[in-house]
């Protein structure tokens, strides 16, 4: 047998839905037979998790039970002859007191609570749904634990700027939160001040629930675009692309990246100093440069001996490249070993910046001064 008080009966059941009179009284036969426990309220009764948690929110309401814990959902039940928080109240709020309670849930407002609550419809002037469009907007700010005197007060500047109607907060709630999304603080970090886009912010919650990226490592990677004229998220996009994967996704790596990069950039110009290339050196040239000083581990000092010796190449940095290759094949390392080597090579005279050409076959027989002398031609004689 299951005990229910006649109050439930009389006073509390005529006006609850008839789910919520059902999860009520088998949470109650649960209660009083521990065996009964085992199986979940919803499966018992067809419902699902959310439906239940909704019933229990609105006895919560009505001080029959209290919410311990939202996850898992801990219920404990009360005696039916408590006061109830609502039954104090004007009938007419009653709607509206519900749905604070769920979206406070499991937090129970207390009557004082409640009342200051009554002050954003009956003072400021918001409609109901306005009001409870106001209470997410704030717990969204604060949380579940956010004062409500907190929020009469963001119900008083409402008030002030005209927000009223509940298409009037959803529109302002709407616009709050592009202005705080992430991607509105880039556009002003690039001086645009507008809305993000859809696709930008779609981009940008891609960098942050897909890619792993906080705020900080986004704006992080923002330098690095200095050298666009334009930035975009397109670009930036690519960027963060590239942090990826290189397993950079906080701050302070993507931070160090960069001033690695910078040093790289740096010593890549002087190598081309050193061969005589007027170019800036790109991308691509930086990262093969950086590849034989981090990966190989050559020294900055043997790179320079070796672009001294490439300077007179038809293709300079192409046969630098060649001889680091070599060195790092044949464990050269340092500035002393890379000029042992430099000073082992043949010297190879060069006639011009042609082209080698095939050698067919021809056997190459020496030229004697003999030889040069038959092969000139004095035109001053008569012939």
């Amino acid at each position: 047998m299951t005990p229910v008080d006649n109050l439930f009966f009389t006073v509390y059941m005529p006006e609850a839905d008839g789910m919520f009179v059902k999860v009520y009284l088998y949470g109650l036969m649960q209660c009083y037979h521990a065996a009964l426990k085992e199986e979940p309220i919803e499966d018992a009764l067809g419902l699902s998790e959310n439906e239940v948690r909704c019933a229990f929110v609105y006895w919560q309401a009505k001080g029959l039970v209290r919410i311990e814990s939202d996850d898992p959902l801990i219920v404990e039940y009360l005696l039916s002859d408590r006061p109830s928080l609502t039954t104090a109240t004007d009938i007419k709020y009653r709607p509206f007191v519900r749905s604070l309670n769920e979206l406070f849930a499991p937090r129970q407002l207390e009557l004082r609570e409640l009342r200051t609550m009554y002050d954003c419809i009956e003072v400021y002037g918001l409609e109901e749904a306005a009001a409870l469009e106001l209470t997410a907007h704030c717990i969204d700010l604060r949380g579940k634990r956010v004062s409500v005197n907190y929020i009469r007060s963001v119900a008083k500047t409402w008030n002030e700027q005209g927000i009223v109607t509940e298409a009037q907060a959803q529109a302002y709630v709407e616009n709050y939160k592009l202005k705080k999304h992430g991607a509105a603080e880039i556009l002003l970090r690039w001086n645009k001040h507008r809305k993000p886009t859809k696709d930008e912010m779609d981009l940008y919650d891609t960098w942050t629930n897909e890619w792993g990226f906080d705020q900080e490592a986004i704006l992080a990677v923002c330098p690095q675009l200095v050298e666009v004229g334009t930035p975009t998220f397109a670009i930036l996009n690519d960027r963060l692309m590239q942090m990826r994967d290189r397993n950079l996704s906080t701050a302070s790596s993507i931070r160090e990246a960069s001033v690695q990069n910078l040093d790289d950039r740096a010593f890549t110009q002087a190598v081309f100093d050193r061969l005589g290339k007027v170019e800036v050196p790109n991308r691509t040239d930086v990262a093969q440069m950086s590849m034989f000083r981090r990966e190989k581990e050559i020294e900055d000092e043997a790179i320079f001996a070796a672009a001294e010796s490439c300077k007179a190449a038809e293709r300079p940095f192409g046969a630098l490249k060649k001889v680091l290759l070599r060195w790092a094949a044949d464990g050269i390392r340092t500035k002393e070993q890379a000029e042992e080597s430099l000073r082992a090579q043949v010297p190879a005279v060069s006639y011009g910046k042609k082209k080698n050409r095939a050698v067919h076959g021809y056997a190459q027989q020496p030229i004697t001064d003999a030889d040069i002398a038959h092969m000139i031609v004095d035109l001053s004689e008569d012939v």
